[in-house]
């Protein structure tokens, strides 16, 4: 028989609720509740165990149904997320983010416990342990920055990142008692932190939209295109690309097999349970609207976790680990036998084609005729038996013509009809199509890559005679290194190149006055591999004793295929070495890449960035520009709602007294209200503004720390902190320029 799983309870809430906005929490420490975000920055808490008899400005009772209540909010709603974060308390605290500040809350008491400006914009909260910390962290993620609240609001902790901060998690992945921190941002990364420390950097091809912890050791991710995946420490399980998008991850036993299942819910309203060790569907469900949230709790009291499901329209499912293995009722024979069937007639009509192309490839060996190939049915699929493909990937650097080419032929005669590439971090939609308008042997395929990442490109090309209806498919994959972008601006052979004979090369471009400098120990040999392994070179760069005997440095000059501007890489055998180039991620980008090949653990350097340090004084000096706007906005605001006031009041009192005047005081109070609006939406805009900038500023302070290692760099982003804090834009700089103050 077939798996079918109902609910042990369901209703509706009746109202309408937000992706993400949804959390539970004890804020009794007995019950939980569930709690969502409704229209009109409105936050429903239901619980079925407890009625609120209490009621004031923010905490109000539903009428139609007595276990819900309201928290009326007077702001846009960013975030939510409830948990223990008083000391000596196990009620749990619900805390809100907006785009300009958090709000902690204390449900049961009905006070806030504190309210902290966060002008970055909140994107992400999390409560758990974190970084050796006393009692439980409230880590809050913005445009670009992180930062950790003790349960008196103060600040404890404060981390830069590149991206937006979509979602955070904490787990013990190196099992030392204490757990790391989780980030996945909106450009594509999942970044592991040890207290104030980068421990792993990971690049998927999309916003990171979830994360959630698999096993003590293994997390989920999910990505805005619709892909999820697991990885066990830093090294990546599996990974599964789907239609839609992912819009609640869970861990929950709902098969009754002794172990916990993945439960993805996506916004198609599709459940999916899937194998935590492969990403395997075991059973699928399909819900009325879109899956909004998936929590595990205590619901109904009993003492046992369930599996709550939250829809768009507010429809909750609860679901409960059945007493018998599901999965040993479900009848898998009639199943299997269908898949093998249809295997074996795929495998038989694949055999009928292997063996027709080995005849007609006899026949012509036998009658020595190259022409016979060219007489083949339409309807059989032969090419000879020694047809290769052939995959090469080079750099042209031309003026109007600036890419990555991949080249794709055959060996003979055949004929290419069409390629298909894939790659998750190179294409919008991961996968590239080009189907040829005449037959060719030889296609062309340039590419520009948007990000430095290494990555794997994986090419299937159709191969057959121009009549062909049915076509052979060649797969081969082939790797990106991580600087492909960056090429010699000169024609080489593709034979190794010896140190000396890059140095003479003439300088197209010269260094410019953006560089950073640092030393390192070790042989030009060694930095000659590091440099075949992560560029695209026309030729490898080898040291050859013959001839470089005698060198003293390396100067590789380069041409960035993206902007066209000049990257130089000097290297001095005293140790000495300087990345000429005016983009600081670039330079931090190489820097970490080298200083993870040679395993270097600490290390400084010395930046000279002139046009990014203009950057930085322009952004602070608008920011107070922006800031001192935003203070008078809300000034004007404050007024227009007490002239409101004033006006309704002077209103209601000429309903008694002078009739003729309460149309005169309700045209002032809509003036009045109109210039509010105006000003809520200047303030609106000017908001936006401050956090652009302060996520540019933020990136370029997070460029600059990568341009140091281990502890230099981990000191810099405190360094960062204290000179933002009293906006001491000389400091800031001279922290990029010195890694001091």
């Amino acid at each position: 028989m077939d798996i079918s799983i109902k609910p042990v309870f369901s209703f509706s809430l009746s109202y309408k609720v937000f992706e993400k906005l949804v959390t539970c929490g004890k804020y009794d420490g007995i019950h939980s509740c569930l709690t969502v975000v409704t229209n009109a920055d409105k936050i429903l808490i239901h619980t079925p165990h407890k009625r609120y008899g209490l009621q004031n400005s923010k905490l109000s009772i539903s009428e139609i149904k007595n276990d819900i209540a309201m928290l009326n909010m007077n702001f846009p709603i960013r975030a939510i997320v409830a948990g223990k974060l008083k000391k000596d308390d196990d009620r749990d605290i619900l805390v809100i983010g907006s785009s300009s500040h958090f709000l902690a809350y204390h449900v049961d008491e009905n006070y806030n416990l504190f309210q902290r400006d966060f002008p970055e914009g909140v994107r992400s909260l999390l409560i758990g342990s974190f970084g050796g910390f006393a009692g439980n962290t409230l880590i809050v993620g913005g445009n670009a920055i992180i930062k950790g609240y003790d349960g008196e609001g103060n600040e404890i902790l404060w981390l830069i990142t590149a991206g937006g901060v979509n979602s955070l998690l904490l787990m013990d992945i190196d099992k030392d008692g204490q757990n790391e921190l989780i980030v996945g941002t909106d450009d594509g990364c999942i970044k592991m932190y040890k207290r104030d420390s980068l421990l792993h950097e990971f690049t998927e091809g999309n916003e990171i939209q979830n994360l959630m912890a698999v096993s003590p050791s293994q997390f989920m991710f999910s990505v805005k295109n619709g892909t999820i995946g697991v990885f066990d420490e830093s090294v990546r399980m599996w990974r599964i690309k789907s239609k839609t998008r992912v819009t609640a991850m869970a861990m929950y036993d709902i098969l009754g097999c002794e172990g916990k299942q993945i439960i993805v819910g996506w916004k198609s309203g599709k459940i999916d349970v899937r194998d935590a060790q492969n990403g395997d569907v075991l059973f699928k469900m399909k819900l009325n609207d879109f899956v909004y949230g998936i929590t595990c709790n205590d619901y109904r009291g009993i003492g046992v976790l369930d599996l709550v499901i939250i829809t768009a329209d507010g429809e909750i499912r609860g679901y409960t680990t059945p007493s018998v293995n599901l999965l040993n009722l479900h009848n898998v024979a009639d199943e299997e036998m269908n898949n093998l069937l249809s295997q074996k007639q795929k495998l038989l009509l694949e055999l009928k084609h292997y063996e027709n192309n080995i005849k007609f490839n006899k026949d012509i060996q036998a009658n020595n005729d190259s022409h016979l190939a060219q007489s083949v049915p339409d309807n059989v699929g032969v090419i000879p038996s020694n047809t290769r493909l052939q995959i090469g990937i080079s750099t042209s650097y031309d003026s109007n013509d600036m890419n990555i080419d991949i080249t794709v032929s055959t060996n003979n005669a055949t004929t290419i009809r069409a390629v298909l590439i894939f790659a998750d971090q190179l294409f919008k939609e991961e996968t590239l199509i080009a189907h040829l308008t005449k037959d060719a042997s030889r296609i062309l395929i340039p590419l520009k890559t948007l990000k430095d990442n290494a990555q794997d490109i994986h090419i299937k090309a159709f191969v057959g005679y121009p009549t062909s209806v049915q076509f052979h498919v060649f797969e081969l994959t082939r790797q990106l290194p991580k600087f492909a972008m960056y090429t010699i601006p000169h024609s080489l052979t593709g034979s190794p190149k010896s140190i000396a004979y890059i140095n003479g090369l003439a300088v197209k471009y010269a260094p410019g006055d953006s560089y950073v400098e640092f030393r390192i120990t070790e042989r030009l040999k060694r930095i000659c591999i590091w440099i075949n392994q992560n560029f695209l070179l026309p030729s490898d760069i080898e040291y050859m004793t013959s001839s470089d005997s005698d060198a003293t440095e390396l100067k590789l000059n380069l041409i960035s295929l993206r902007t066209g501007k000049n990257v130089c890489l000097h290297f001095n055998n005293d140790g000495k070495t300087r990345f000429y180039t005016e983009d600081i991620g670039l330079a931090g980008d190489l820097i970490q890449s080298l200083v993870q090949f040679l395993n270097i653990e600490n290390m400084n350097s010395i930046a000279c960035f002139p046009v990014v340090y203009e950057e930085i004084k322009e952004l602070f000096n608008k920011l107070q520009g922006l800031q001192e706007t935003e203070k008078q906005i809300n000034s004007e605001i404050v007024d227009n709602v007490n002239q409101i006031k004033s006006h309704l009041i002077r209103a209601e009192d000429a309903r008694y007294y002078n009739g003729d005047d309460v149309i005169k005081y309700h045209n002032e109070m809509m003036n009045t209200n109109e210039d509010l609006v105006k000003n809520y939406k200047i303030r609106l805009v000017n908001t936006n503004e401050v956090q652009l900038a302060l996520k540019r500023i933020h990136s370029i302070l997070y460029s600059a720390s990568k341009l140091r290692v281990g502890t230099f760099a981990a000191s810099i982003i405190s360094k960062f902190k204290d000179a933002l804090k009293t906006n001491n834009i000389e400091a800031v700089v001279k922290i990029i320029e010195l890694g001091e103050m």
